[in-house]
């Protein structure tokens, strides 16, 4: 082998480089490199923990001892960030691959420097949602990275999914419903939105490529290929409460300070402060990390403002004036129970099923005081289930009419529905829901004095028990409770005209339904047998109780929303509700025309 004279002078120098790299900030913004404006300090410290990639020696080489020793010390193995809609998480990704190539081509034998054979190669790749998310907006932001830059220049060749650079360094873009990169020598593997992976297993097989499986797989592949100095990177905004990237942010947690922001967003800068209907509050919590369960780990949770340089607050009022839920998940990170469920609101369901106490004990018996008005009619819906499921009945009633402000011209009636009782039985591996049970129940309401105008049930094995209560001069139907009625129950939730019992597995059940094919089900381990009986039990009330001729209507504000007259003071019926604000009739036309992207 022919030696000159440098290539002597950097054997026994211990010389690493064909080039000695410049540091981060230097290759973002320098016209040499890629010429990109200063990023935020959050974003410098994502992409510096999730390019760091060098031995000790060479970063004290680098940077000199204390220096040195101070990055190697902060190399980190997994970095999982929850991070706002539009903070830039492929923008930042995308420079953070770039700075990891860069890195590995400056030296002069990358794979040797591993300890892997001369000529190999050494990989990354990022895994997207989907092949239309892989290619059109990671794969596209870093070959436009690439091209740009002149240092860059005649050190690659693209391909169709894949960059090719010169000592075997190669990127490539794939998704998550794909097969697995089987045999590659991955260093780092960035997990692109991994909330939107698939988060339930339906094929039934052990390899089904769910968010779990994907993290398994590949973060196993990084850490024996490369277990010093791999890098497995979640990004994403949380879809819902306890969604894949929540999981993985909490379990490497073990300490950490949650602070609580806010910021007052008005909507018209040119009105005076403090007027009505003009102001928003905005709160959101801020995570400040003490320590990890274990090490290598670096994890941040941001709102889009915190992260993204170019973004304030004040960019997303209208957002958050139209739909505060939505907002707070998409920019702060705060979702709601799901971004498919069909109930986006915990505060409204458990506003709506918080303040009574359930007419039926822990044994299945009715309370002494509860009592039926003699005035009102009373409507149940039976969701039957034997073996496997809950067998849930439910009862209601219309309490009153409300006049609902539709137009600044126009308004109509209105229900206030309360849910008055909620019973169900749960079958045992050794013994069956006995339905004598169910029906000698719904005859104990007719007893206590309730005016039972319908009693109605799912297609179920309900032939039987809808024959016997006929019997007793109960009248009953079918009802196949459907996302129609759903809808329904949906607008008295969200208009706060519905009061019911609190029962923790209603609530979990409601809270958990999901939007499947235009339909409202529940995940594959879940239930919906009281949330289908209520469900059900409210749309008898509201389609089958019409206002008397000689009813007064009350108007419908949100602190009219009181029950009189507490019944033996069993169950508190008040609820101190807020009085939403006023919009300007201007800016309400505005808002009506928009949507959030």
């Amino acid at each position: 082998m022919d030696l000159n004279f440098n290539d002597l002078i950097d054997i026994l120098d211990g010389e690493e480089f064909d080039e000695r790299p410049v540091d981060l900030r230097t290759f973002v913004t320098s016209p040499d490199y890629l010429a990109l404006p200063p990023l935020s300090d959050f974003q410098y410290t994502l992409i510096e923990k999730g390019s760091q990639i060098y031995k000790e020696s060479t970063l004290i080489k680098l940077y000199g001892e204390e220096e040195g020793k101070r990055r190697y010390k902060q190399t980190c193995t997994e970095i999982i960030a929850q991070l706002g809609k539009g903070s830039g998480k492929d923008y930042t990704s995308t420079i953070s691959v770039s700075y990891m190539v860069y890195l590995l081509l400056c030296l002069k034998d990358p794979a040797t420097y591993y300890g892997k054979p001369p000529g190999d190669t050494i990989d990354i790749i990022n895994i997207a949602v989907n092949a239309q998310q892989a290619n059109n907006v990671f794969f596209k932001g870093f070959k436009t990275r690439i091209e740009r830059s002149p240092w860059f220049t005649g050190k690659y060749d693209p391909k169709a999914a894949e960059i090719r650079f010169d000592k075997n360094i190669n990127v490539y873009s794939g998704h998550s419903e794909r097969e697995a990169f089987e045999g590659y020598n991955v260093i780092a593997v960035i997990l692109d939105e991994i909330s939107g992976f698939a988060t339930e297993n339906t094929t039934g097989h052990d390899q089904a490529k769910t968010a779990d499986a994907i993290y398994d797989m590949y973060r196993g592949s990084v850490i024996s290929r490369f277990p010093d100095y791999g890098k497995i990177i979640l990004l994403s905004f949380p879809r819902f409460k306890n969604d894949p990237i929540q999981k993985f942010y909490d379990s490497v947690i073990a300490e950490k300070e949650t602070v609580v922001r806010s910021h007052l967003l008005k909507m018209d800068e040119d009105l005076p402060d403090g007027t009505e209907g003009n102001e928003i509050m905005v709160e959101w919590e801020e995570d400040h990390i003490i320590s990890y369960n274990i090490p290598k780990v670096y994890a941040l949770k941001r709102p889009t403002w915190d992260i993204n340089p170019t973004k304030r607050i004040e960019d997303f009022k209208f957002e958050f004036y139209k739909n505060m839920p939505d907002a707070l998940s998409r920019f702060a990170c705060m979702p709601p129970e799901a971004i498919d469920a069909f109930f986006k609101s915990r505060e409204k369901i458990e506003k709506a099923f918080s303040s009574m106490a359930n007419a039926v004990d822990s044994f299945g018996r009715l309370e002494n005081w509860f009592a039926p008005d003699p005035d009102k009619e009373y409507f149940l819906h039976v969701d039957l289930a034997q073996k496997h499921d809950h067998c849930a009945v439910a009862m209601s009633h219309v309490q009153r009419w409300v006049n609902v402000k539709v137009t600044d011209t126009y308004s109509q009636p209105a229900p206030i529905v309360e849910v008055d009782a909620v019973r169900y039985w749960t079958p045992t591996p050794d013994k069956s829901v006995d339905f004598t049970e169910v029906k000698d129940y719904i005859l104990a309401l007719r007893t206590r004095g309730f005016n039972i105008r319908v009693c109605t049930f799912d297609r179920w094995n309900s032939h039987d028990m809808m024959q016997q209560l006929k019997q007793y001069g109960i009248n009953t139907e079918t009802l196949s409770v459907a996302k129609k009625h759903y809808d329904d129950m949906a607008m008295v939730v969200l208009e706060e005209r519905l009061f019911g019992p609190h029962i923790p597995l209603l609530i979990d059940e409601l809270l958990q339904l999901k939007i499947m094919k235009d339909k409202v089900d529940h995940p594959r381990k879940g239930s919906k047998d009281l949330a289908d009986a209520v469900c059900g039990s409210i749309y008898n009330a509201i389609s089958r109780t019409k206002p008397g001729n000689n009813e007064e209507i009350d108007v419908h504000t949100y602190d009219s929303l009181k029950y009189s007259q507490p019944v033996d003071g069993q169950r508190e019926r008040s609820h101190n509700l807020i009085v939403a604000p006023k919009m300007p009739n201007d800016l309400a036309r505005a808002l009506e025309g928009m949507d959030v992207l």
